[in-house]
């Protein structure tokens, strides 16, 4: 039966919707809440016109390898080999990658019987944004007599914490307002919320996202389903779409991090990372491993950045599962320029280098007797992607430095793997956006691959680069 029809008019709600469209129009550009603008057939035309360009070249002066030219730049047959075999490794793992996100499906969720639910939402000098987070909870379906919103203001020094007064007396029933002493650090402020929550199930929601109206209604169902579930990894999409040629890119990369990687590893019930975004815990599982994981040290160092990352490993690393539910969803804001997107980028890899390793010897078990076998993949590949990409860029200038002109045969090789990929997003997003996924590829090789060596040498600096 469609409920909807029957549901009694909300005057607190309309009220709560009104003002999350103003706050909307207010904090964000135009092009950013979800419209494309007058650029966008430009940019797709751009990319089209590039792409049948590369694709010429190898066409023209011959489709072989490109891996082929490093036979006399690498002299040693022995890493000849392992250059092929790893090739090979990465080419298999694309494909069974999409052939497990085939096969995935998300949880239905329940329409009776929900568990109480708290949603902790941090935040640290996010101005008006911060009640765009907290009205789309307010506006949603969740019903408001098992809800509980605990809004935490980390020691912002900008009016953060008006904004989370003002919601919560509007909602004293529902919102209560947490106000840090100082500014301890997104981690810290979770465990706050997670010692002072009373549902059974615990949401994080990021301050700068919005959710979509069933999206804790969606998110609590494999909780519900499954006793061995711990936590459940929402589906990030892109709120500023169409602030920016970066944005569109980052559209469809977030897309395809989500419903191809965490889709595929789900159905092995090891996420490797639930993002802050968007992310329902067990509330019980949590607070057994709570003071651990917020003191967490790596090399030394406390651990600061890549707290998402960080908790989901230990709810893996004693035993629990942690799966991906795809309608549960949530809108978040992306850097707009590549600055913001290095740092955000830098942050993500060390804490990803970080927890790999941190698993390592778990993978010599069997995963508390789990059929695990995929993510144990996945995890060695994270780990064997950094000394691999330091060795082809080093080997890529090499030859480069004596043919230029290869260059373009080598971009046009991840191009045409790039399309291929891309053609995913149109099983749930009909759309031409998906040149977009070609887009981020020429972006990726020519300006990221930096990224992950200087993450493996800096991987100890737990700074947020942000503050």
């Amino acid at each position: 039966m469609h409920r909807q029809s029957t549901r009694r008019p909300n005057p607190a709600r309309n009220q709560v919707t009104a003002r999350l469209q103003s706050l909307l129009g207010r904090s964000m550009p135009e092009a950013g809440r979800g419209r494309p603008g007058p650029i966008d057939p430009l940019l797709k035309l751009a990319i089209v016109c590039a792409l049948a360009g590369l694709i010429a070249v190898p066409l023209h002066y011959g489709l072989s390898p490109f891996l082929v030219q490093f036979d006399e730049l690498v002299a040693l047959p022995a890493l000849r080999s392992v250059l092929v075999a790893s090739a090979a490794l990465l080419l298999g793992h694309a494909a069974l990658t999409l052939a497990f996100s085939l096969l995935y499906r998300p949880t239905p969720a329940q329409q009776e019987g929900l568990p109480r639910c708290t949603v902790i939402v941090p935040a640290y000098n996010e101005g008006p944004m911060v009640g765009v987070a907290l009205g789309s909870i307010l506006v949603g379906d969740y019903p408001r007599d098992r809800l509980e919103i605990l809004a935490i203001d980390d020691g912002s020094t900008d009016d953060t914490w008006t904004h989370i007064q003002r919601i919560a007396r509007e909602h004293p029933d529902v919102v209560r307002a947490i106000r840090m002493p100082k500014n301890g650090g997104k981690r810290e402020a979770l465990r706050a919320g997670f010692s002072a929550a009373t549902g059974e199930v615990v949401v994080t929601v990021d301050s700068d996202s919005r959710l979509d109206p069933d999206a804790l209604r969606q998110i609590v169902a494999p909780l519900m389903a499954d006793a061995r579930v711990a936590a459940v990894a929402g589906k990030v999409l892109v709120l500023n779409r169409y602030s920016g040629l970066i944005t569109r890119l980052l559209a469809i990369r977030f897309f395809l991090a989500f419903d191809l990687g965490r889709a595929a590893q789900s159905r092995f019930g090891a996420v490797l990372c639930c993002p802050g975004a968007l992310t329902a815990y067990r509330r019980s599982a949590v607070l057994a491993v709570l003071d651990r994981w917020a003191t967490q040290t790596f090399l030394g160092e406390p651990c600061t950045i890549g707290e998402d990352r960080a908790l989901t490993t230990w709810l893996l690393r004693t035993g629990h599962r942690t799966v991906y539910q795809s309608t549960a969803i949530v809108h978040t804001l992306v850097p707009t320029h590549y600055a913001g997107l290095a740092r955000m980028y830098l942050r993500w890899e060390r804490g990803n280098l970080r927890e790999g390793l941190t698993l390592l010897p778990l993978l010599a078990t069997r995963w508390r007797r789990e059929d695990r076998w995929w993510p144990t993949i996945d995890i060695l590949l994270e780990l064997g992607q950094v000394p691999l990409a330091c060795l082809a860029v080093a080997l890529t200038v090499t030859h480069l430095l004596a043919a230029p002109l290869d260059i373009l045969r080598l971009i046009a090789t991840i191009s045409v793997f790039a399309l291929v990929q891309s053609l995913y997003t149109l099983r749930s997003e009909r759309s031409t956006d998906f040149l977009y996924g070609v887009g981020y590829a020429f972006f990726a090789f020519l300006c990221l691959q930096w990224i992950y060596p200087w993450s493996l040498v800096t991987v100890r600096n737990g700074r947020w680069l942000t503050r």
